[in-house]
């Protein structure tokens, strides 16, 4: 029994010493390095920046849900019948535009058919001309 107890009274008394040691230099590892003082200078840092960020995410939320309202809002008056300006000048502009382009498309259309129908009159009268009169 005596060699075991002095085998568990060393490794208790390496375990303590290891302890002691590794507390020793742990302390003067964070006096050399100011591991505490450079711990919460980041954390300050950390925090000013978190607060920094939360101000202009706030910020930006709130001029997207403005901006949002703003366009809900005269999507519902679009809905409702009721246009503003702007609206009623851009849906003049692309009325003008669809208007002048199916004009353009309706005289081109009128030309074709001029054309076509030249065309079947000048190959009428030559089927007319080739045709000999019928012989009694």
């Amino acid at each position: 029994m005596g060699f075991l107890s002095g085998v568990i009274v060393g490794i208790a008394t390496a375990a303590v010493a290891a302890a002691w040691y590794m507390s020793r230099s742990g302390s003067e590892f964070r006096n050399r390095y100011n591991v505490e003082r450079r711990l919460g200078d980041f954390g300050d840092e950390m925090e000013v920046r978190t607060r920094d960020v939360r101000g202009k995410v706030g910020d930006q939320i709130a001029e997207v849900q403005k901006n949002v309202g703003a366009q809900v809002a005269e999507v519902q008056k679009s809905m409702s019948g009721q246009t503003t300006d702007a609206t009623a000048d851009t849906l003049g502009d692309v009325e003008a535009a669809a208007a002048e382009q199916a004009a353009e498309i309706a005289a081109d259309v009128e030309a074709k058919a001029a054309k076509i129908k030249r065309d079947t009159k000048s190959a009428a009268s030559d089927a007319a001309s080739d045709v000999a009169p019928p012989t009694d």
